[in-house]
């Protein structure tokens, strides 16, 4: 199932799906996950052990990070992303303190922290139009009822372990909405440490969800899988005659990395012929956005408290063009012309952004397949189909693109399907090659160094007449490589395309730059507008073969069955005071 198919299922049976939120859900509005609490007790932990000043390690920080979980290593604690990390380290820091374990979740979960997003707003207004009628969660703050108060204007009725605990009595009544709140291994005591009524009303809270899931469909996001007690509870859900009529669909914000505890449960859910699906959709917020989207018969004002913000145009009226000096050159080049015409793949069933990503790195394709609301490609027609597969497509044809400027300033699928041709056709048949980390980048391949094509960099970074280095391995690395490069971005500026340059430091592996970011900024420290100027004019004589010489043409898949060509001013854009 692709994700559209998915948005489509939950359109077409909203009244017959009930939700599972995990942490994920609550991260956005401020609120930790249960990751996050276990790094911050690893790190009270470390400092108090080992008498370290806290307010100077910044768990966000990588290098502590390692060097905090080293250090748990080595005195034999939960490995990494051990299922008992959470409750090993709760005793560990706390005892037998269960007092000062509830303030300092009570603390974590503050509902003054909470910042509601467009995921937590859209769901509350699925609640507001009976959409939505049943929400299980192992979530003990306050979000969901937060966002129902301010978009639905309602009291969200809440079933959990200190409250009402009758859930399943509700169920069977059909007293909806019901948001009920299971106790799983990472909230609050453990279960082996609660008391026997608490223990009871989380039980009889399970029991609603089993109950439940033999009449409903289940959409769980955000959640990772780690609490024994809620997969346990799952686990005897698909057991169930008719376990999930409407789909069981597992969400994740990425495919490569659903944990192994998942990927094993949605198979021994198919296996017992249940409509079980894992399906990357991004984050909950892009995808409740994208649901939210396609709901029909939304009133205007419930709209509105959901969409709060508004994207509007801003106009502030720009100065007349001067005439006068100081001239500013910028590093941009004026795009003439883009290309308005590239393949059609016509799929026989549905095929959703990331497996496209996948198909086309597996089958180790050179053609460019985006997905847009089409599927579109440029490069040899063999190429795409051997990018997707025979079996998959069904016919590539010609498709004309109306308005290519509106929809690369206005689309960002559009605006990566243009700018990824741009980066291939300024490598054409030149021993260039680019990286993504972060954006696009182009550098030399380290065995073509000494082509004559380098030579205006080298030229730019002389001294004393002696070509400048354009490469080579940084000192007291383990042959970490570095090499000139430049940043490559595809922009529009009042209305208009340009192609944006910016020279800089390429790192190999890039993993590693982070590690050698002093090196960087040694070898960019001393290049003033002068030496930048000159560093500018290197790139685009590499690029485009030469420099303010009226316009160039460069073709992506030249000779292909769909080429895309681009028409770029190789004289940069200026500005007049």
């Amino acid at each position: 199932m692709s994700e559209t198919e998915f948005i489509k299922h939950y359109i077409a049976n909203a009244n017959q799906m009930m939700w599972f939120l995990g942490a994920g859900t609550s991260r956005t509005a401020g609120m930790p996950t249960a990751t996050d609490i276990i790094w911050d007790l690893k790190l009270k932990i470390y400092c108090r052990e080992e008498n370290q000043d806290i307010k100077i390690h910044d768990i966000n920080n990588e290098n502590i990070k390692n060097k905090i979980q080293s250090y748990m290593d080595s005195k034999g604690y939960p490995s990494l992303w051990d299922s008992e990390e959470y409750s090993f380290y709760f005793d560990l820091y706390f005892g037998a303190d269960y007092s000062a374990q509830q303030k300092y979740l009570s603390e974590q979960l503050n509902s003054d922290k909470i910042s509601l997003n467009i995921g937590h707003r859209a769901i509350a207004a699925l609640v507001k139009m009976n959409k939505t009628k049943l929400i299980f969660t192992t979530n003990f703050d306050e979000v969901i009822e937060s966002a129902c108060a301010k978009v639905g204007e309602m009291t969200l009725p809440t079933f959990n372990l200190e409250g009402s605990y009758a859930a399943l009595d509700a169920l069977n009544s059909e007293m909806f909405p019901i948001y009920a709140k299971i106790h799983g291994d990472f909230k609050y005591q453990k279960v082996k440490n609660l008391t026997e009524d608490l223990l009871s009303n989380d039980q009889k809270i399970q029991s609603c969800f089993v109950s439940a899931s033999n009449r409903y469909g289940i959409i769980v996001t955000g959640y990772s899988g780690r609490d024994k007690n809620v997969m346990s509870m799952f686990e005897q859900a698909i057991e169930l005659p008719n376990a999930f009529p409407f789909g069981l669909i597992w969400t994740v914000t990425n495919l490569k990395n659903v944990p192994p505890v998942v990927t094993d449960f949605i198979s021994k859910a198919q296996s017992k012929g249940i409509k079980a699906y894992i399906i990357e959709t991004g984050t909950f917020d892009n995808m409740m956005m994208k649901i939210w989207r396609q709901v029909p018969n939304v009133n205007d004002n419930l709209n509105k408290k959901v969409k709060t913000s508004v994207a509007k145009e801003v106009k502030i009226k720009l100065p007349e063009k001067g005439s006068k000096y100081p001239v500013l050159r910028t590093n941009a080049l004026s795009v003439t012309i883009i290309p308005n015409e590239c393949a059609i793949i016509n799929t026989k069933n549905p095929l959703s952004s990331a497996e496209i990503k996948e198909l086309v790195r597996q089958n180790k394709s050179r053609a460019i397949i985006s997905r847009t609301e089409l599927v579109l490609g440029w490069g040899e027609e063999e190429e795409i189909i051997k990018a997707l597969g025979e079996d998959i497509i069904e016919s590539v044809t010609t498709h004309a693109i109306e308005n290519p400027y509106d929809l690369v300033t206005n689309s960002t699928l559009y605006h990566s399907f243009y700018e990824r041709a741009l980066l291939i056709a300024l490598c054409d048949d030149k021993p260039l090659e680019f990286k993504n980390n972060r954006g696009f980048y182009l550098t030399m391949k380290h065995n073509n160094v000494g082509d004559p094509l380098f030579q205006p960099l080298k030229q730019a970074l002389a001294y004393n007449g002696t070509p400048g280095a354009i490469s080579g391995i940084i000192p007291n690395s383990n042959k970490i490589a570095w090499s000139e490069a430049v940043n490559v971005k595809l922009e529009n500026k009042n209305g208009n395309l340009y192609v944006m340059l910016k020279p800089t430091i390429w790192i190999e592996p890039s993993i590693e730059r982070r590690n050698y970011k002093e090196f960087v900024k040694s070898k960019i420290r001393y290049r003033y507008n002068p030496k930048t100027n000159e560093l500018l004019d290197a790139w685009i004589k590499i690029l485009f073969g030469s420099i303010g010489k009226g316009e160039t043409e460069i073709t992506c898949f030249k000779g292909s069955s769909f080429p895309a060509t681009f028409k770029i001013n190789t004289r940069t854009a200026y500005s007049r005071k």
